[in-house]
């Protein structure tokens, strides 16, 4: 995404140039040049405001400190068939950006409760359906109904040991013609549950997503940007001839810094059910970019360049409304997450590419439940189309360090499902990767 975002910014900037080099070719000139200092546009102080409906009951405003955009060190030069430019932009900076919007919309918290409640319910709603379907063909068969849950397993119209029946969390009973009930057992680990299936109406009583309401509520969401800051510094050199062209493309210096995004979602003006977002910093650095069109071929050859992504104290943190729903409190209970506040101390990417074929790429995830690290080598097929399956993986090393009891208990639950051990050094998992990015091999899964 990075290299074709710059490539786009390529494709701009010619548009500016076709007219320099249009009065260059018209006048039968040979040699040309021209060089600006700097150009920027800027906004002190802008303050906006706007309903968003005919009713009024939509409504938004925007505020900003400073909004600057430029370029600095401009130089475009022509000799013959080469046009050669150095661009220091485009540069932005953003100073105090605050966007508040109020809206009427659907009651998110509520749909993603009912959700959850749902997805609770998946296997006993799961073993009602089946149930109805053996009982009546039961009934076809025997022109009875079946006493108990027991005649359909020795009658062979289920079967236990498949799902959803072999679950030990769920027991079932049915009281045909009025009844079927999914009640939990003492392995369910929240609290228990009754679904009653009435069979005269053919539904289902008691599911927990029929208490919450699908209204649209008052909705206020607060933007906050401290600030931003983006630098460019590129050298751009085209060869024209009538039968073909070369464009190359040199990406010296490249910077991309925010600090201190805040985004508050609040239902109702309730400020103690709000949902915050934080990013303290966000910083992307590209550097030694080198790309190569040329008419043979239309898309961009990168045959240098290193890059640097990375994400630094995030932090989501959840409402008390969504907190109190079980499936919430087991994943919050397993990450070690208190007050539903969840922190990513760094998200961090980092790549080298060098002959047109080959690179590095290294990956970082750090939290305080767990840490995840990735480093290798990759080669890339230029003449496959398809990014993902272009990249392969070689000397490539996975490591996961799970930190929360929680995560490890999960870890460990997965390996017992499904039979496998992974390799450990120490507390540390450490996986061997090879093959394209797309479908890669893991050493000791696969």
């Amino acid at each position: 995404m990075i290299f074709c975002k710059n490539f786009q910014r390529v494709q701009n900037i010619l548009i500016v140039l076709s007219v320099f080099l249009t009065g260059i070719y018209g006048q039968g000139s040979r040699e040309a040049s021209l060089s600006l200092d700097q150009i920027f546009f800027q906004l002190n102080n802008l303050k906006i405001g706007a309903s968003l409906d005919n009713d009024s009951s939509g409504s938004a405003s925007l505020s900003l400190n400073l909004f600057k955009i430029g370029f600095k060190d401009f130089a475009i030069s022509h000799n013959n068939t080469t046009t050669e430019l150095k661009i220091n932009g485009p540069n932005i900076e953003l100073e105090d950006l605050e966007l508040n919007t109020h809206y009427i919309l659907p009651n998110y918290y509520n749909i993603i409760l009912s959700d959850l409640s749902d997805r609770r319910y998946e296997i006993p709603i799961d073993g009602i359906e089946i149930l109805e379907k053996a009982i009546q063909t039961y009934k076809t068969k025997n022109n009875k109904y079946p006493s108990s849950f027991d005649d359909l397993v020795v009658n062979q119209f289920i079967n236990t040991r498949k799902y959803p029946f072999n679950h030990p969390e769920w027991s079932y009973q049915i009281k045909i013609p009025y009844t079927i009930h999914a009640t939990t057992t003492s392995m369910y680990k929240s609290s228990p549950k009754n679904l009653i299936y009435d069979w005269p109406t053919k539904k289902i009583i008691n599911r927990e997503s029929d208490k919450y309401q699908k209204e649209n509520i008052n909705w206020n969401f607060n933007l906050n940007i401290n600030d931003i800051d983006q630098h460019f510094l590129s050298d751009l050199k085209i060869n024209i001839n009538p039968d073909n062209y070369n464009i190359d493309f040199f990406q010296k210096r490249g910077n991309f810094r925010i600090n201190n995004i805040t985004i508050n979602a609040v239902p109702n003006d309730d400020l103690f059910a709000q949902t915050i977002f934080r990013f303290f910093n966000i910083n992307m650095e590209i550097n030694g970019l080198f790309l190569n069109l040329i008419k043979s071929n239309k898309d961009p050859k990168i045959q240098n360049g290193r890059g640097d992504f990375s994400l630094r104290n995030f932090e989501f943190k959840l409402p008390p409304e969504l907190l109190i729903d079980e499936t919430m409190k087991s994943i919050m209970r397993d990450l070690g997450v208190r007050n539903g506040l969840i922190r990513i101390r760094e998200l961090g990417l980092s790549f080298h590419f060098y002959d047109n074929e080959f690179g590095t790429i290294s990956l970082s995830f750090i939290s305080p439940f767990l840490k995840i690290s990735l480093s290798g080598q990759i080669s890339i097929d230029n003449n496959n189309t398809d990014l993902l399956n272009s990249v392969q993986l070689f000397d490539t090393e996975l490591k996961i360090s799970p930190i929360s009891y929680g995560v490890r208990d999960i870890i460990r639950q997965w390996e017992i499902d499904n039979s496998k051990t992974l390799n450990r050094e120490g507390p540390i998992i450490v996986l061997k990767m090879s093959g394209s990015l797309s479908n890669p091999t893991i050493i000791g899964i696969d």
